[in-house]
């Protein structure tokens, strides 16, 4: 028990050393279940650029920034700056050999598995600067109950398992707010924003959201070094991100003007999407205003918003750490803001994710400051608080490995958000390994299964196993779902077609996956060469189906 106690405060005692460990343990939890969600609609489109990258790369040397090479390596996919791609990549090549020897979740067509690396890093990297930065701010407690509101925040805890660039945005945008923190209260501030503003960059060549910092950093220049100065050490720190910006993105050296203009209309001329909200379509220029404040209150536990009320009243009001916690309320206030207005919004929390762990640090505020409060007479309570912060971790292990499908108590669960006619879930994480197993099982080598909905042409194929390869079972598109031997559905009705739609009402479902009394994805008999056979029982089913 001394080592024990001896251990924590080697720990405690250095913030660095906090912030550390806590990025170790966050990290840890992501690799160990990496492989658990199903591959996602995106992860594709985002890995295979990236892994185009670096074989470019590796295959031509400084020949990379040819001109015509960078024409040919980055006209396909510039709706996105490269950063996250290329990190993506870089884990998809090196952890190539560990997907082949079966772990991360098995091989996949486009080694997804694999990239997932990077953002289960990325991920415990953001916990620990968030720890780090809290405990040196706020203190000890603060910051290991912000920690422990990264990882408790189930949708969150679940987007650093996908190979897309959410959780890179969240990292570098996380990154830049500390790094701007740190700038402004240092003795040569101009020098230090200056430094700061190439971390910035390093968020805005990840994805357009990133831009939304600056009046945060405008604001808290302003607030913290007067007018003119302020001014001043913005100007250094805008310059030196939108230089990282461009100077990292070889396919703005050439044409400059016109991509530039092209990046940034990528947010207006774009294929709209349907959003399912309140049992409504809408395509996602046109969803209400409320629909961002929704999903904040409604996909992060109840406990943590209660601490996170108290840390917002306790900002209100003056206190030391006030000036830390500013940029982090600016931020999430902006991003709600901006995402309630004209433009594309969808996927529930996914655009404004940021807002999670600047969330995280005022969670962290409440819980030191309740703690406090509790001491004295009243510190045995202090073992009920820990225990009520534990207990935000529920829906993070409940859920799992379909965490997107997380909403609280204040909707009745998953089963009320249903009844709400919110949307159940994402873009086929809950096609898991444990389905398409299934289907393995069932199907016949040679027969054909389509999955519905697909968004692009190579969804379906992503989403295969090595199983169904080695069966020579082919995923195809929901075009061919009327014509398939099996279909394979996740519940996102918005993109059913019409006639599918009426035919799984008709049809039971052979295998389910499910959390909390509501089915996510489901194995169906297709009407192709197997719809002469007997369907099988209702009572069958539901002992065939999954919990």
């Amino acid at each position: 028990m001394k080592y024990l106690h001896e251990w924590i405060r080697l720990i405690t005692t250095s913030p660095a050393r906090l912030g550390g460990v806590a990025g170790l343990i966050a990290t840890s939890l992501v690799l160990a279940t990496l492989g658990d969600p199903g591959i996602t609609c995106d992860e594709p489109l985002d890995v295979r650029p990236g892994r185009t990258y670096v074989l470019t790369l590796l295959r031509e040397g400084a020949g990379f920034w040819k001109p015509a090479t960078v024409d040919r390596v980055f006209r396909d996919n510039a709706e996105h700056p490269p950063l996250g791609r290329w990190l993506l990549g870089i884990a998809s090549y090196l952890g190539e050999p560990l997907e082949n020897l079966g772990l991360l979740g098995g091989r996949d067509p486009f080694d997804v598995h694999a990239g997932r690396i990077a953002p289960a890093i990325a991920f415990g990297v953001m916990t620990g600067l968030i720890v780090a930065a809290t405990a040196r701010n706020i203190g000890r407690v603060a910051a290991i109950a912000a920690g422990c509101a990264i990882v408790a925040a189930p949708r969150l805890f679940a987007h650093a398992h996908l190979a897309a660039l959410d959780t890179f945005l969240c990292l570098f945008s996380i990154a830049a707010l500390i790094a701007v923190d740190r700038a402004l209260s240092r003795p040569k501030a101009l020098v230090a924003l200056t430094l700061a503003g190439f971390v910035w960059g390093l968020a805005i060549l990840t994805k357009i959201p990133a831009w939304l910092l600056v009046p945060v950093v405008f604001l808290e220049s302003l607030a913290r070094l007067g007018f003119r100065r302020g001014l001043i050490g913005f100007a250094c720190w805008i310059f030196a991100g939108i230089a990282t910006f461009i100077g990292g993105w070889p396919w703005l050296w050439t044409h400059s003007f016109e991509r530039i203009r092209a990046y940034f209309g990528t947010g207006i001329e774009r294929i709209p999407l349907r959003v399912e909200y309140f049992g409504t379509y809408y395509w996602d220029r046109e969803v209400p205003w409320h629909y961002p404040w929704i999903y904040f209150v409604l996909t992060i536990p109840i406990g943590s918003h209660l601490l996170g009320t108290i840390g917002a009243i306790r900002f209100a009001g003056s206190r030391a750490s006030r000036s830390f916690a500013r940029p982090f309320v600016i931020t999430i206030a902006i991003f709600l803001i901006v995402f309630s207005t004209r433009v594309p919004v969808y996927d529930g929390e996914r655009l404004f994710l940021i807002v999670f762990p600047a969330y995280a640090v005022l969670i962290g505020d409440g819980f030191s400051a309740v703690w406090r409060a509790l001491a004295g007479r009243f510190v045995k309570i202090r073992v009920g608080l820990i225990a009520f912060m534990l207990i935000q971790f529920y829906g993070t292990i409940a859920y799992h490995p379909f965490q997107l499908s997380y909403y609280n108590m204040i909707s009745g669960g998953l089963k009320g958000a249903e009844r709400l006619g919110l949307e159940p879930t994402y873009w086929g994480d809950t096609v898991d390994r444990v389905l398409l197993d299934e289907l393995a099982n069932r199907a016949r080598p040679g027969e054909t299964v389509s999955l519905v909905p697909t968004l692009h042409h190579i969804q379906a194929i992503a989403a295969t196993t090595d199983r169904l390869l080695e069966a020579k079972i082919t995923l195809v598109d929901q075009v061919h779902a009327l014509e398939s031997d099996w279909i394979v559905a996740y519940r996102r009705s918005a993109y059913w077609p019409a006639p599918f739609a009426q035919y799984i009402k008709r049809r039971p479902a052979e295998f389910l996956r499910s959390r909390r009394g509501v089915w996510l994805a489901g194995i169906w008999r297709g009407p192709g060469r197997n719809a002469e056979k007997q369907a099988p029982s209702p009572a069958t089913i539901k002992n065939r189906a999954s919990p």
